[in-house]
């Protein structure tokens, strides 16, 4: 905005974008308006990379789109955060708006030995609401922003990953978020390989790792206060993480739906999260901006047998204000 960067300028934006579907979208949306976006729920097979004759009905779905070098159609929104204000931006302020592709590595999957497929994207547009203020409103405006600067209070999300080595049975992860502490905050473990780009991995494939404990700890206490126990082996024992994540999308006692159920948990969408100030939950007033040491431990039942990265996942309250000189600031 005004040539201030006000988005996370990072490679981590897939990440976001498809956490944020995740928390947000139902079964029903997934089925209906997702689809726009050629978006299908993943299911078993998640790992299968042959989208002809695989298991992977979400990724034979897009293939049917893709095969043969169609040409296909997407739309759906930018998930970037302060599309989500819930005031018209004030006159006077310009957005500057800068895409960044990923490699072909990342956003195609192949089962073969030496694919070399691309994505060429012919047309691109970016769809605009502009509103016509009555210029007693823009009188008005200009007479009260000498005084106050214009405030926006929004919830900005952030993204972080760390890598995790080869043959390691225990992970703390320092101080995440830089002295931040969110209101909201979800973990989830995907592979290095994927992350990096291949063909036959999934970056989008959370898998468990065999999982066995997970904590939250804030300046060195721990949320919750006991550590979530998980067996994913020989018991199935990862309810309690579900039963958060549910609670944490503000779902829980109420009839809607998230796409993840306990079946897809342990099947690509392990997902862990921690609800920091639940009491917020529905009300809308503005949260200060807290500050604390927050990390995570976890500890994997057996040796990993392959480089990870874990991925964290936030949510907290945050501030812009424009002021008489359409200065932006961030709090």
């Amino acid at each position: 905005m005004n040539g201030k960067c006000i988005s996370q300028n990072a490679n981590n934006y897939p990440w976001k974008a498809y956490l944020k579907v995740l928390l947000s979208s139902g079964i029903s949306t997934s089925k209906s308006q997702l689809q726009s976006q050629l978006y299908w729920p993943e299911g078993e097979g998640i790992s299968d990379a042959d989208p002809a004759g695989g298991t992977n009905l979400s990724l034979r779905s897009r293939y049917v789109y893709t095969k043969e070098s169609k040409e296909f159609d997407m739309e759906g929104p930018l998930y970037v955060d302060c599309f989500n204000l819930d005031k018209y931006m004030i006159n006077g302020v310009d957005l500057q708006l800068r895409l960044f592709r990923t490699r072909g590595e990342f956003l195609l999957v192949s089962g073969e030995s030496s694919p070399s497929y691309k994505l060429t994207i012919l047309d691109a547009i970016f769809k605009a609401c502009k509103v016509k203020v009555d210029s007693a409103i823009l009188l008005n405006h200009a007479n009260a922003i000498v005084k106050t600067p214009v405030t926006y209070n929004y919830l900005k999300t952030d993204v972080k990953m760390t890598t995790i080595s080869y043959k390691t049975s225990e992970f703390y992860w320092d101080d995440i978020w830089n002295g931040k502490r969110p209101s909201k905050m979800y973990v989830t473990f995907v592979k290095q390989s994927a992350v990096n780009g291949s063909y036959s991995d999934n970056p989008y494939n959370f898998e468990h790792f065999n999982l066995s404990e997970i904590v939250l700890l804030i300046n060195g206490e721990s949320l919750p206060i006991r550590p979530m126990k998980l067996d994913f082996e020989t018991n199935s024992n990862y309810v309690t993480p579900l039963y958060n994540l549910y609670q944490s999308t503000e779902k829980w006692f109420r009839d809607e739906s998230l796409i993840i159920d306990r079946e897809k948990f342990a099947g690509g969408f392990a997902i862990y999260s921690f609800d920091i100030d639940p009491s917020d939950i529905g009300v809308g007033y503005i949260n200060l901006v807290h500050h604390a040491n927050v990390g995570v431990y976890a500890r994997f039942a057996k040796a990993t047998t392959t480089t990870i990265s874990a991925i964290a996942f936030c949510e907290y309250p945050a501030l812009i204000q424009v002021d008489q000189a359409r200065e932006i600031r961030l709090l």
